[in-house]
């Protein structure tokens, strides 16, 4: 018994000894290996391909909260794009308050809306009637 085992191991380490993979390419699902012979296997990732870019859900507010950067702009020129694009973001702010369900940040944040509205368009009256003074002079 113990001369058959070393006869054995003798014919398999006589076999092959040099099994070589070489990669080939690969997908999302699966690489592609060749041995020596030209034998070409497929060997499967098993995972999940994540999105590159989930989706993000749609602000309700976005629309109001572009409107008040551009009221902020609209200070610079005598105040008037922020006499016109405050109060639009504000009641833009209370009409999607009034008609879709909100969460309590999205509440909480129509009210920083029409807080940051008011004090845009109170900044913005006193410029524009400087402004239109001494346009009459």
């Amino acid at each position: 018994m113990q001369n058959s085992l070393p006869e054995k191991n003798d014919n398999f380490l006589s076999q092959d000894k040099t099994l070589i993979l070489m990669y080939s390419a690969e997908d999302d699902h699966s690489l592609f290996v060749s041995c020596h012979d030209g034998t070409l296997l497929t060997v499967p990732k098993n995972r999940n391909i994540p999105q590159p870019f989930p989706d993000q859900p749609t602000q309700p507010l976005t629309p109001a909260f572009r409107l008040l950067a551009l009221a902020f702009v609209g200070l610079a020129p005598a105040g008037l794009g922020a006499l016109f694009l405050a109060p639009l973001a504000g009641l833009w702010a209370l009409v999607i308050l009034i008609t879709r369900p909100l969460s309590p940040a999205d509440q909480k944040r129509v009210l920083i809306v029409c807080g940051i509205a008011v004090v845009l368009l109170g900044i913005a009256i006193p410029i524009s009637k400087l402004f239109f003074s001494s346009l009459s002079r």
